[in-house]
């Protein structure tokens, strides 16, 4: 394998060496004496650290000067400090920035106000500084972080700053503050002066002002505060007595630049390397004498700590450095018991990260579910292993990529596919006897599937993932190689081989940074670890993707039914898939398969009507997984699932108002339009009404369409991931679903209007409004997307604290519109691929409209007129939508709201051309025959 930094060849040796070599650093460095550390230097807590005095000089000198060296060196030129250059417009690091940020420009104020080692430029400096943090505090959106302590620093930091003259407003000031004093009345400052579990330690330059220094010391381990050097930092300069054990802390946190972001992090280095190396190298190829010494330290640790261990012996534990020592013991050999794991972080539906946490973690989860299922006795621990499973797999399903310490999604998804491949496997030998079948169908299957075509579709051009990083790319090339041998993946094998050597192609360009830390890691700020980035990427060269093919019994479970693929016949050449690589139009179809079990189960469940078109039905997951995986969309499984049940309830609804309610009469009609008043008149509580309730006058008839349409009110306004949602986007979808009944039944009424003119050749039919507003009010309602809009708004919203998905009325109002010109478009498609049956049924059709000429159906001539014209205008509301839209964008929402509106656009494009298969010219020629 060639190689362009001047490598010949990169052969399977070289590689067998290197990871080798490997294991001998891991020994030397982290197993055994004062562990060293390959974590990249980190601007917030060298910023602090420059700030501690020298206690044997007089005042102004400083215990680390070389540390605001690195500080100067490390201002970007747009003034503010980031050890990330590329992240300038990713939200999702900002509070890293402005953290370092701000710790820079306080040390800066601090050197100034010194008199001792001034730069001459400082004033320039600050100024700039200043400057970038004001511009990232006005974008920052502070209720969608979840970065390390950020509640309780940002506003320390805020604080500090105030007291040098820089004060800051801010949109999300107000936001933060809240959260600052929610987090203050749970973990009280006073808190600190006891025993009691809290990550408090880890953030005390947050505390300054608020506790007495003196009183804390008790939380040193290893001379640091909960391996925090910047925390470490905060206590020596505030504690009144000079503490050379914390001194001497800080020195080994140092590089020969600047300090690092945590440490001593040495369980977790090892741990997160030797991970990646037991999976992919023979174990009989790395082990050595330096392995079994790595052992030996893995298990005195947890032994001396009662079968529990965090980042570094003795610091605060947590489940996911103890899952992976378990791990990592129980697959080489060593039979540890994981009864200490389970009875310290087990809780109702998953294993907790840390005792005492706010939100739990997947990945900690993939790592305790790994430890799980290869414990000698397993199945003693079945309970655990199907809770752990669950979680997993439920995150997956939801789309969940972040995590508590990686801000790379892929590092999830490698997790959840290396943990749930595990999983099958062991459940396919039968080591797993009681394993529900039902999880791995709805929930295992379809996520790793779908967690393999998102990964090939993120990949980018020159081969890497993410921002040209290093480690990511690894992450992604060894989640594609757990996911190979699934027997659902054949259709993606082609691709996911030319994927895989594409990412190798970049890593091997980049083999002289292999143990460069990469910036994928998070604490209070961004931070890249050497010696995992190292490890993930000898893996990622190493790894074989297809040698260990599942089974049968796996098999059986994915094999995907003849007639399931005649479904989607005929829809594969429409131009939105025509547009897609061959390989994703095939993925496509098999992921709506796999949406069957579910989408099947819960339409049956909620049973509206059995309409007579089923091929319809049978299309719609593979036209909505479609829409999602085109032009840049994205839809997590579990939104797009609902989405599917709603659409084809939808259509069942629809054909229901056709097939039954069109056919009563008038007073009839009328009672069921008061009932549907009735129902939706008060905000929707989830208080169901008796369906089957006799009135005085209302026939056993009338009961049956009460019971359907409370049934569809019901799951729809009462669906788990609608009730949590703000109060303004569950008012719109009531609002947007009583329309759509409504206008079900004026629809009904302008039917029979139009049969009667028909019937009397001398009266023209006279349209209750313009075309214009007809189409833009009534039928553009009745076609469904509007109320289909608010149910996708509500499923798509990211947030968890009960906002509004849109956040502004600018957001709100151009939605609106983009959904006002869809609903037209797809109006005005429907309507000409049913010119002819609408005709025959007396259903009002755009064609009827006096706009468009003489009435339709009189010739052939005129309605290829007509037609011509309604083409025109459907191409006008395209156009509109494509402006709309782009307004929208410019808004800068949050992307996963903007790419699940440009699925749901996708889909109201695809339906379009849909309906546009049913021409109206086949009919035409059939009459000229006659």
């Amino acid at each position: 394998m060639d190689t362009p930094n001047g490598f010949s060849s990169l052969k399977t040796a070289d590689l067998d060496n290197m990871a080798k070599a490997l294991v001998q650093r891991l020994r030397a460095d982290f197993a055994c004496g004062v562990p060293k550390s390959s974590l990249s230097e980190s601007v917030h807590s060298t910023a602090w650290v420059s700030m501690v005095p020298n206690p044997s000089k007089n005042e102004g000198h400083w215990l680390f000067p070389h540390a605001f060296d690195f500080i100067l060196e490390r201002q970007l030129d747009d003034g503010r400090w980031s050890m990330l250059e590329v992240s300038a417009g990713d939200p999702s690091w900002d509070v890293g920035g402005i953290l370092s940020t701000m710790a820079a420009l306080l040390a800066l104020l601090i050197r100034k106000s010194s008199n001792n080692g001034v730069p001459d430029d400082i004033e320039e400096r600050i100024t700039r500084g200043d400057a970038a943090l004001r511009r990232m505090l006005s974008s920052w959106d502070a209720t969608s972080s979840d970065d390390v302590g950020f509640e309780v620093l940002v506003p320390a930091h805020l604080e500090m700053l105030e007291k040098h003259g820089l004060c800051y407003s801010f949109p999300a000031r107000a936001h933060l503050m809240s959260f600052h004093e929610q987090r203050l009345c749970r973990d009280e400052p006073d808190s600190l002066y006891g025993k009691r579990l809290s990550t408090l330690p880890h953030c005390l330059e947050g505390m300054i002002g608020k506790v007495d220094f003196d009183r804390v010391a008790h939380h040193k381990v290893h001379g640091g505060m909960l391996c925090a050097p910047a925390s470490t930092a905060a206590y020596l300069m505030n504690t009144s007595t000079w503490d050379k054990e914390a001194e001497a802390y800080l020195h080994n946190s140092m590089t020969q630049f600047g300090a690092v972001e945590v440490y001593p992090t040495n369980i977790f280095e090892i741990t997160w390397a030797l991970k990646a190396l037991i999976e992919t190298f023979p174990i009989d190829e790395i082990m050595s004498p330096e392995m079994i010494e790595i052992l030996d330290f893995l298990e005195n640790n947890l032994h001396a700590q009662k079968g529990i261990t965090g980042m570094s012996p003795s610091v605060l534990d947590e489940s996911d450095d103890t899952g992976s020592s378990i791990y990592i013991l129980n697959r080489l050999g060593r039979h540890v018991n994981p009864d200490g794991m389970i009875n310290r972080y087990e809780s109702s539906d998953n294993f907790r990260c840390f005792v005492v946490e706010t939100n739990p973690s997947s990945s900690a989860n993939a790592n305790v579910l790994k430890a799980l299922l290869h414990v000698p006795d397993r199945t003693k621990y079945l309970s655990q292993i199907i809770k752990a499973a669950t979680y997993v797999a439920e995150c997956g399903w939801r789309g969940d990529t972040s995590d508590k310490w990686s801000m790379t999604p892929h590092y999830v998804t490698m997790m959840v596919s290396q943990s749930l491949m595990m999983l099958l496997r062991e459940w396919e030998q039968g080591h797993l006897p009681g394993f529900p079948t039902q999880l791995i169908t709805e929930r295992i299957l379809p996520v790793l599937f779908s967690t393999a075509v998102d990964t090939l579709q993120a990949q980018n051009e020159d081969g890497s993932w993410g921002f040209q990083s290093r480690e990511t790319t690894a992450y992604a090339i060894l989640c594609l190689s757990a996911v190979g041998p699934l027997p659902i993946c054949d259709c993606l094998r082609t691709q996911m081989e030319h994927s895989i050597e594409k990412g190798r192609s970049f890593l091997l360009r980049q083999i002289n940074d292999w143990s460069k830390p990469d910036f994928v890691w998070r604490s209070k700020a961004p931070y890249g670890v050497g010696i995992s980035a190292e490890a993930n990427t000898l893996a990622a060269m190493k790894t074989s993707a297809f040698d260990h093919k599942l089974g049968n019994t796996i098999h059986d479970l994915c094999a995907i039914a003849k007639p399931s693929l005649s479904t989607v016949e005929g829809i594969t050449h429409l131009p939105l898939f025509a547009a897609m690589p061959d390989w994703l139009v095939r993925a496509c179809i098999v992921e709506g398969y796999l949406h069957l079990p579910i989408y099947d189960k819960v339409r049956g469940a909620t049973c509206i009507h059995a309409a007579k078109e089923k091929r319809h039905i049978n299309a719609i997951p593979f036209t909505l997984v479609g829409s999602a995986r085109a032009k840049g969309a994205f839809v997590a499984p579990e939104a797009n699932n609902a989405f599917m049940v709603f659409s084809a309830l939808l259509y069942d609804f629809d054909h229901y108002m056709e097939d039954i309610i069109a056919g009563f009469g008038d007073d009839d009609v009328q009672e069921v339009e008061q009932y549907m008043h009735e129902l939706l008149a008060e905000p929707w509580t989830g208080a169901m009404m008796d369906p089957v309730a006799k009135q005085d006058g209302l026939t056993s008839r009338l009961d049956d369409v009460r019971a359907a349409i409370l049934r569809f009110a019901s799951w729809t306004l009462g669906h788990y991931k609608v009730m949590p949602c703000s109060r303004y986007d569950r008012a719109n979808l009531q609002m947007e679903l009583k329309t759509y009944f409504l206008v079900q039944i004026r629809s009904i009424h302008d039917s029979r209007d139009l049969e009667k003119s028909r019937q009397s050749p001398c009266t023209p039919y006279l349209p209750p409004l313009s075309y214009h507003n007809w189409v833009h009010t009534i039928t553009g309602q009745s076609s469904g997307t509007p109320v289909a809009y608010a149910f996708f708004i509500c499923l798509i919203n990211p947030r968890t604290d009960g906002r509004d998905c849109l956040p502004s009325a600018q957001a709100k109002y151009i939605s609106h519109d983009l959904i006002n010109h869809m609903a037209v478009q797809i109006r005005i498609e429907n309507d000409i691929g049913s010119v002819s049956r609408d005709q025959k049924e007396n259903t009002l059709n755009s064609a009827d409209f006096p706009e468009f000429g003489t009435v339709a159906g009189e010739a052939d001539e005129d309605l290829r007129a007509k037609m011509a014209q309604l083409r025109h205008l459907g191409d006008y509301e395209i156009e509109c939508s494509k402006m709309v839209m782009a307004s929208l964008s410019a808004l800068k929402l949050d992307p996963r709201v903007l790419r699940g509106m440009k699925a749901f656009r996708n889909s109201v494009d695809l339906y379009g051309q849909m309906y546009g298969m049913k021409d109206f010219s086949p009919e035409l020629e059939k009459r000229a025959a006659a």
